[in-house]
C-alpha cells in the first residue's frame, strides 16, 4: 500500500523573498500532484496558488510559540549574544531557530498523511523527485529519518516525520516541551540542530533512519546534497551558498561526487 506524503516548510518575508518564493515555485514545478507542500508562514501572506500547496500562519496556529517567543524576545543571551565573545553566536540563538521545530510539530499533530517531509525553505527542486529513494530513506517501522553527523548534532535543513508511527504525536509534543519548558536554555547548543537533536534521544527505543550513515557518511559540512537528495534538490545552505545561487561544487565528496553528473551541477562547476 503507497503511503502519503506531504512536505512542509516555514519563512518569514525576508526568508520568502531571498529563497522562500523560489521553493515554492520549483515544488510545484517539479513534484507530483498529489504530494502537498503546507508552506508556513510569518510576515509574507500567500500570493502563489497550486491546488497542492496549502498554506498555514504559523503564530495563529501555534500559540505555545508565540508565548515562548514573548518571553524571550528582549533578552539578548537568548537571541544568540554571546557576552564572552562580544557578538551573534547562531548556535545560541534559541528564539531564531525556534520557529522551524513548531511548525513541524504543528504538521505531525494535524495531518492525515503517512509521512512528513520538512525541507527548509532554502531547498529548491531542480528535477523530478526520485519517489522510490523517497520511500526507501523512511522505512515503514521507524520514527523519523534525519541527517546525522557523527561526534555533531543533525543537520536540520532535512527531516522526515513517519506521521503513522504511534509515537509521532509524542515526538512532536517532546519537541515542543524542550521550548515550552525552556529547557533549551540548560543545553550546550541552542539552534534546532541541537534541540532536534536532544529531543531525539528520548526515543532511541524507536528505530531510527540515519541518512547520512545509510550512504556511508559524508562529514558533517554539508551532506545533504551528497545523499540521493541531491540529484532533485538543491539545499542553500548558510549565506555565501545563497549569495552564489547554488551549492558549491566542492561540498561534494566520495560517492556524493557522482551527483555532479546531473546536468544541473554540470551548469555549476563553479566552486
Amino acid at each position: 500500500m503507497t503511503r502519503t506524503l506531504e512536505i512542509a516548510t516555514t519563512y518569514n518575508k525576508k526568508y520568502y523573498d531571498i529563497c522562500g518564493k523560489k521553493m515554492i515555485e520549483t515544488f510545484i514545478k517539479f513534484w507530483p500532484k498529489d504530494v502537498t507542500l503546507y508552506a508556513y508562514w510569518e510576515e509574507q501572506e500567500p500570493e502563489i496558488f497550486a491546488d497542492n500547496v496549502k498554506y498555514v500562519n504559523l503564530l495563529e496556529s501555534q500559540p505555545e510559540l508565540v508565548k515562548f517567543v514573548k518571553r524571550n524576545k528582549d533578552d539578548p543571551k537568548k537571541n544568540g549574544w554571546r557576552e564572552d565573545r562580544q557578538k551573534w553566536v547562531w548556535k545560541n540563538d534559541g528564539v531564531k531557530f525556534s520557529y522551524k521545530v513548531f511548525a513541524q510539530t504543528h504538521r505531525l499533530k494535524n495531518t492525515t498523511s503517512d509521512r512528513i517531509l520538512y525541507l527548509d525553505a532554502d531547498t529548491f527542486t531542480f528535477d523530478t523527485p526520485d519517489m522510490n529513494y523517497i520511500d526507501e530513506i523512511l522505512p515503514e517501522d521507524n520514527l523519523c529519518s534525519f541527517l546525522g553527523r557523527e561526534k555533531h548534532y543533525d543537520e536540520t535543513g532535512y527531516y522526515f516525520h513517519n506521521s503513522a508511527h504511534p509515537k509521532a504525536k509524542a515526538w512532536a509534543n517532546r519537541l515542543e516541551e524542550i521550548y515550552i519548558k525552556d529547557e533549551l536554555w540548560g543545553l550546550a547548543q541552542q539552534v534546532d540542530c541541537y534541540t532536534m537533536y536532544w529531543g531525539r534521544q528520548s526515543f532511541l527505543d524507536c528505530k531510527q533512519f540515519d541518512l547520512n550513515a545509510y550512504h556511508g557518511g559524508f562529514g558533517k559540512s554539508h551532506p545533504f546534497v551528497n545523499t540521493k537528495l541531491g540529484t532533485f534538490l538543491d539545499h542553500l545552505k548558510g549565506f555565501a551558498r545563497k549569495e552564489q545561487g547554488h551549492s558549491k561544487t566542492t561540498d561534494f565528496k566520495g560517492k556524493g561526487l557522482d551527483n555532479l553528473k546531473h546536468d544541473y551541477w554540470k551548469t555549476r562547476q563553479n566552486g
